[in-house]
């Protein structure tokens, strides 16, 4: 076996006589471009090489692919429609083949032509050792034309008095770096523009263009072709750009001139649970309805008409709009019922008394499933226990007396065992149970009126309720009975608002007589774990441009603010101590994430950070309140709630069943995570995917009257030392509808405990591996991404 591995480990062993494995493609590039587009330009050259050579693995740089593919060389010779071979989990030697060479400069040349480099060169060398070739291609991009005037050229007054109204908007603008791709995407938005006031018949084709490249500088006299050529090397030798004039043409190539027609949309027929075409035609089978100027046609009545009424934002009357077009599909596909929705419309060949031309529409659906049911599985471990598990199972009826209402439930259950030592048995460390209902309506409910709010804004109201028990063994029981009101809706495309204007909790803790032992004179405790009522309100805004850039390079940031106290102390002043206990505090909150991603990778960047201010009678935030840290979903080297606040450490040893969850005020999350590909499964259904992480925060108080917790207080000038950080690496098995992680983590930094332990664990190699030595790792096990 150790034979056929070191024979399968030469990557040139079945490689021809007299031929080269292709090693690598190198491009060195010369551009004038700004430092931080070089990378990706650079990646994009190489990703036009027309010959690629072997996968080699991110860690050792090895073929691994093709070692494989040697070890059984005989077997895929006889068999070349292997599953191995078609799924590419192995991979033959990549012989090197010197003819497609021209064919990636010409791919090269292309594609910087597209990009405004007119005069871009590449030149290519090979390099030949141990019967491998190198190649390298270099890449000189030449100076790049800027866009000088831009003029418009249509054939038609009312469209040209439109598109110059909007040429404020113009990508072409006087002075930047000329593409084509501005080309496409200046075609884009004037077709927009036309279609979304009735142009329906106008497309990309009625748009064309003509560049100048004439550069009047280099051609200062015209009857002196020596002193342009002197003019043109000058201005290359300064770097100085020439520019190019652009004339936009719009056309309507037939004689009807089609499109020029602006359209309007005469009816509207709704079909909720279309079959087949002959839908449109019966007139005896199935229900017809007619409500507020929409038709609707049913085989079964299973939404009320009203409810997809609502989310039409195309109706009788109105021009023809691509804008309105796309919101239609996208409200009604929002309300969860459908299936597939599909619009078509049909030229109105009936003359009308309106001088203009119509269109009739016609909206297709097919029903969803009435009810879906999810699961969600979360697995850890730790040095201070052996097992934590939480499932969750959810229920959801999508059509709740047929209005298209939410229903969703869902039981949650969690266990935490360890193992004891001492007694040599594994003990039970704690237990959760949920139970959470809410019903979303896709409306406004009172005291908003559904005619304030634009359909446009795809409004929605949620209303919840939920009853929590969670047990620490032989310390507390706590029950959370909790209701809310929350309003929805959507700014833009890329903006999104939730307000509950009321939400309660009631925090019903039991404590045992060790328990309140154990939290006599530390008054942050006591009231963490006392008898609390909360009523508050919240506010949050989220922005995600994930889906405008098509999940390239987006971005996520979510602001929240919530306040608890100030209605139930006016009540109290009204009815005379109405509720004695209950909390007051102001809590706010930022979740920010970047995404850089490249075409086998993603580096992802998070920052969380919160604080919540007690006041008044207050001296913490609730339980269910509090921040805490560690775990699968944050720093996923340390145990959840086992870290902080601060630098505070206790007297009493950090063992399991003798833990005190560490909570606290505040909270500061930092997470880097490089995702990569490593080998797609199964034809493809399943991709294997590798992460390397870091992770970095803590938690602090911000009051600590009794200074129960030294070094627990938040302090800007002990910040280097309080922050814990991990590191680790993961596999996830991305299924599509389902990621599967596994993260393996391992304490790299602890807080700068005042005894003189903690700090940092890991300072170079050697004591990474005696962290692997002493298997002080976490295992996290969860169903997702952490974010």
């Amino acid at each position: 076996m150790v034979f056929l591995v070191l024979t399968g480990c030469d990557a040139t062993k079945y490689v021809p006589k007299d031929k080269y494995l292709l090693r690598s493609n190198e491009i060195k590039l010369k551009a004038t471009v700004p430092l931080t587009q070089k990378g990706e330009l650079k990646e994009n050259l190489g990703s036009l090489v027309a010959q690629k050579p072997n996968t080699y693995s991110l860690i050792g740089n090895l073929p691994i692919k093709l070692y494989r593919y040697n070890l059984r060389y005989e077997k895929y010779q006889k068999d070349p429609k292997n599953y191995q071979l078609k799924t590419k989990s192995v991979e033959p030697p990549v012989i090197y083949d010197s003819t497609l060479k021209k064919k990636s400069a010409s791919n090269i040349r292309t594609y910087l032509f597209n990009k405004g480099f007119f005069y871009a060169t590449i030149t290519d060398t090979t390099k030949y050792k141990n019967r491998k070739a190198y190649v390298t291609y270099n890449v000189e991009t030449g100076i790049n034309y800027l866009i000088n005037n831009v003029k418009l050229d249509i054939d038609d007054s009312a469209a040209l008095a439109v598109v110059s109204a909007e040429q404020h908007n113009t990508l072409l603008k006087k002075g930047i770096d000329f593409n084509y791709d501005m080309l496409e995407a200046e075609k884009s938005r004037i077709t927009t523009i036309l279609r979304n006031i009735g142009y329906y018949k106008f497309t990309h084709e009625n748009i064309s263009f003509e560049l100048d490249t004439f550069n009047k500088q280099f051609f200062k006299d015209a009857e002196n072709p020596f002193e342009s050529a002197v003019n043109f090397i000058s201005l290359q030798k300064n770097q100085k750009k020439p520019t190019l004039d652009i004339r936009v043409i719009l056309r309507s190539e037939d004689e009807r001139r089609e499109a020029y027609r602006r359209y309007g949309i005469r009816r509207v027929r709704v079909f909720p649970d279309f079959r087949d075409n002959s839908d449109f035609r019966d007139s005896i089978t199935m229900i017809q309805t007619n409500f507020d100027g929409v038709q609707f046609k049913y085989h079964n009545k299973y939404i009320r008409e009203k409810v997809i009424k609502n989310h039409l934002v195309i109706l009788p009357g109105r021009y023809y709009s691509q804008l309105e077009y796309d919101e239609t599909i996208n409200k009604l596909n929002e309300l969860g019922v459908f299936q597939t929705v599909r619009i078509s419309f049909r030229e109105d060949t009936v003359d009308g008394a309106y001088n203009g031309y119509w269109l009739n529409c016609a909206i297709i659906m097919s029903p969803n499933d009435k009810y879906d049911y999810n699961t969600s599985l979360e697995l850890s471990n730790g040095t201070t226990y052996l097992a934590g598990t939480n499932l969750t199972l959810s229920l959801r009826n999508k059509n709740v007396a047929r209005g298209a209402n939410l229903l969703t439930m869902s039981l949650t259950g969690g266990l935490e065992s360890y193992n004891d030592t001492v007694n040599k048995r594994i003990d039970l460390l704690s237990r959760s149970i949920g139970f959470n209902t809410s019903l979303d309506f896709p409306k406004f409910l009172f005291p908003i009126k559904q005619s304030k709010i634009s359909s446009h804004n795809t409004p929605r109201t949620s209303v919840g309720v939920g009853i929590g028990l969670v047990e620490r063994i032989n310390l507390f029981t706590m029950v959370n009975i909790s209701t809310n009101l929350m309003y929805k809706w959507r700014e833009t495309s890329t903006k999104y608002w939730e307000i509950a204007p009321i939400f309660v909790n009631k925090i019903i803790p039991t404590l045992t007589d060790t328990f309140k032992r154990r939290l006599e004179g530390n008054e942050y405790l006591k009231k963490t774990y006392s008898p609390t009522f909360i009523e508050g309100e919240s506010i949050s805004y989220t922005f995600s441009d994930k889906e405008k850039r098509r999940g390239i390079n987006y971005n996520f940031l979510k602001v929240s603010a919530e306040e608890a106290g100030i209605v139930m102390n006016g009540l109290n002043q009204v009815f005379n101590s109405l509720q004695s206990s209950y909390a007051q505090y102001l809590k706010f909150d930022i979740d920010a994430q970047k995404f850089l991603t490249r075409r086998h990778a993603t580096l992802a960047f998070r920052f969380q950070t919160g604080i919540g201010i007690p006041y008044d009678e207050s001296v913490a935030l609730p339980y269910i309140k509090q921040y805490f840290v560690g775990g699968a979903y944050s720093l996923r080297g340390f145990r959840i709630r086992t870290l902080g606040p601060g630098s505070y450490k206790s007297a009493t040893p950090l063992v399991a069943g003798n833990i005190i969850d560490r909570t606290g005020d505040i909270k500061i999350e930092f997470t880097t995570e490089y995702r990569f590909d490593i080998v797609k499964l199964f034809a493809g259904a399943i991709k294997l995917n590798g992460a390397l992480f870091t992770d970095m925060g803590n938690i602090w108080l911000y009051k600590d009257p009794t200074n129960s917790y030294p070094e627990g207080k938040f302090a800007f000038n002990r910040l280097g030392n309080d922050l814990a950080i991990d590191g680790g690496l993961g596999i996830r098995l991305d299924a599509g509808f389902l990621v599967a992680r596994f993260d393996f983590a391992t304490p790299v930094k602890q807080p700068n405990y005042t005894d003189g332990t903690g700090n940092w664990k890991i300072k170079d190699i050697d004591h990474l591996w005696d962290q692997v030595r002493k298997n002080d790792w976490v295992i996290n096990f969860a169903i997702g991404y952490p974010f």
